[in-house]
């Protein structure tokens, strides 16, 4: 072992460095040993109480003088309030497990501000009774206000999802040994109610605090449902030792539990797809079982239907990763025509999967795994090309691309967008942008300003399917648009029905007042389309007129020339 000098080192620091109590050599050399497994900040010997005992190095905004000012305080006073419980019991763990990984803490500085620290730990075989702290400055967006405002909280399911995804992309990267635990706790909110307050809230701030402390970094863990939780951990994690915390914290606090408490692991590590996808999978099933109400997550066989539900999403994604690399898909063209003319005024470009039934199943997948980005500038790019190749038929349509909400949200999207499109010069202001909301979009403003730099740019917008869905009122008031589908639902529905129609009157006169173009969908006889044209609606799309079609070339002749009367396109079957 190399020479250990008798004081701590000191830091390139304008606080003072300081050691107090001076100890036989043989205890400094195993105090130093304990604080050699990680670089820190600040040095702190404890009791098991907590206590401190002996205290090296920065100040680190916890005091206005020295640091051997804060031997015989507290370990818990210079934590914020919040956080203390979860400090208990990751100085528990010292004690149980002989050392920690370092884990995110707020602690509460003395100017009255709290900051964010990194918090390890071990305890010393030869040096009983005593815990050995590293407090280490957090640098970078965790340590940001914004990661302060959900101290001594879980993550929600959103959060968590993200940064599930860093994590394990993070752990593939670097050979880390991450696991992923998924807990159901049946019952908890009904058990939890029935509980005097003062130990309801011992059981949530417990669970809270434990959850914490086994997470990765100290902030890896997420209250997904009333009664469901996810954690990335560490590999010394295991199922049942967190069965067996949760019940003594229940048991504590006087409660009693309807239900079980369950736990199952996913494996992070699998190797079939890379890690940006497979992380994704994850997120897909912890989403999955957020949101389930009953099935696989709530049987005896739970691991199991886990682990399927995650096989399934790998196998589904590599299928989708394979399609977008592949091409492995084609467009179809609708057309949408004047209902008195019967002209082309433009198309929808429809994709197709081979072996995918449902495209709508294909594109709400992709969404659910955030891959609906890569696809939707592929599609656009796909268009292009089809419009390049009969850029110089006279009656060349325009052609509305669908894009995903999710798609239009991404910060990248506009970059990317302008770099797929600019090569084709004003060919890709024929390009109408239709939007899709398959996914509630809970920013309408945020969407909005990216939709008017492309109406800025010459890019046309249409609202899709008004009226269903997440494609609410609120959607057309809080977005500038140049057209607004209305879902083909209620133009087939007020036919017959009185409630169907005066919906149908409703969006048709909230639409007109916004100046949009009105287009009807699933227009499948004359009878529809008479009821759009006394609404005043002049625009349909539907089985009347055209079934999707992947004839391009078709659409782009001029048919007035060639055979057709009146200039009326001599539609396809």
């Amino acid at each position: 072992m190399p020479h250990l000098a008798h004081e701590p080192p000191r830091r390139p620091t304008s606080a003072t460095t300081v050691s107090v109590r001076r100890q036989p050599s043989y205890r400094e050399r195993d105090r130093f040993v304990g604080f050699a497994f990680a670089a820190a900040d600040l040095l702190i010997e404890t009791d098991t109480k907590g206590v401190i005992q002996f205290c090296a190095g920065a100040r680190c905004r916890l005091t206005t003088g020295d640091v051997a000012g804060l031997v015989g305080s507290s370990l818990l006073d210079l934590v914020a309030p919040s956080d203390r419980k979860y400090v208990n019991v990751l100085m528990k763990r010292i004690q149980d497990k002989a050392r920690i990984k370092p884990a995110r803490v707020v602690f509460q500085g003395c100017d009255g501000q709290r900051f964010t620290a990194l918090l390890g730990g071990c305890r010393l075989d030869s040096c009983p009774g005593s815990l050995f702290l590293t407090i280490l400055l957090s640098s970078g967006p965790r340590a940001t206000q914004e990661a302060l405002t959900v101290a001594g909280q879980l993550l929600d399911s959103h959060a968590f999802g993200n940064i599930l995804e860093e994590r394990i992309i993070r752990a593939r990267e670097k050979g880390l040994d991450h696991g992923l635990t998924l807990l159901l706790v049946e019952g908890l909110q009904s058990m939890v109610d029935a509980l005097p307050e003062g130990a309801a809230d011992e059981v949530k701030q417990g669970i809270d605090a434990y959850l914490r402390a086994i997470s990765a970094d100290g902030d890896s863990a997420g209250r997904l449902a009333t009664d469901r939780y996810g954690i990335v951990h560490a590999s010394d994690i295991d199922g049942q030792e967190v069965q067996s915390h949760i019940a003594q914290i229940i048991h504590n606090a006087g409660g009693e539990l309807p239900g079980g408490i369950r736990t199952w692991s996913l494996d992070v590590a699998d190797e079939k797809l890379d890690a940006a996808d497979a992380a994704r999978a994850l997120v897909y099933t912890v989403q999955a079982f957020a949101s389930a109400q009953g099935g696989d997550f709530t049987i005896s066989s739970l691991e199991d239907g886990a682990k399927r539900m995650l096989s399934d999403a790998v196998d589904r994604i590599g299928r989708l990763r394979a399609t977008i690399e592949k091409r492995d898909f084609f467009v179809v063209y609708q057309p949408i025509v004047d209902i008195g003319t019967q002209a082309v005024h433009h198309l929808e470009a429809l994709t197709r999967v081979e072996g995918m039934p449902s495209p709508a199943d294909f594109i709400t997948f992709a969404e659910d795994v955030g891959l609906i980005y890569d696809f939707d500038l592929l599609l656009t790019q796909s268009v292009l090309d089809t419009m390049q190749t009969y850029r110089k038929e006279p009656t060349l349509p325009d052609v509305a691309i669908n894009l995903s909400a999710k798609t239009l949200m991404s910060p990248i999207f506009l970059r990317q967008f302008q770099a797929v499109t600019e090569p084709y010069g004003d060919l890709a202001r024929k390009l109408l942008v239709e939007v899709t909301e398959t996914v509630v979009v809970t920013d309408i403003a945020r969407l909005n300003e990216v939709l008017q730099k492309l109406r800025t740019a010459g890019f046309r917008i249409c609202l899709d399917d008004v009226g269903a869905g997440s494609t609410s009122f609120q959607s057309l008031y809080g977005i500038q648009a140049d057209f607004a589908k209305i879902d083909g639902k209620f133009v087939r529905g007020a036919v017959e029905n009185a409630r169907d129609m005066a919906m149908l009157r409703s969006m048709v006169d909230v639409c007109r007042q916004l100046g949009l173009g009105l287009i009807g969908e699933q227009v499948e006889g004359p009878e529809h389309a008479e009821l759009l044209t006394d609404l005043g609606v002049s625009l349909a799309q539907g089985y009347l007129y055209s079934r999707p079609s992947r004839d391009f070339a078709y659409f782009a002749k001029d048919w007035s020339k060639m055979g057709g009367k009146g200039g009326k396109i001599l539609w396809k079957s």
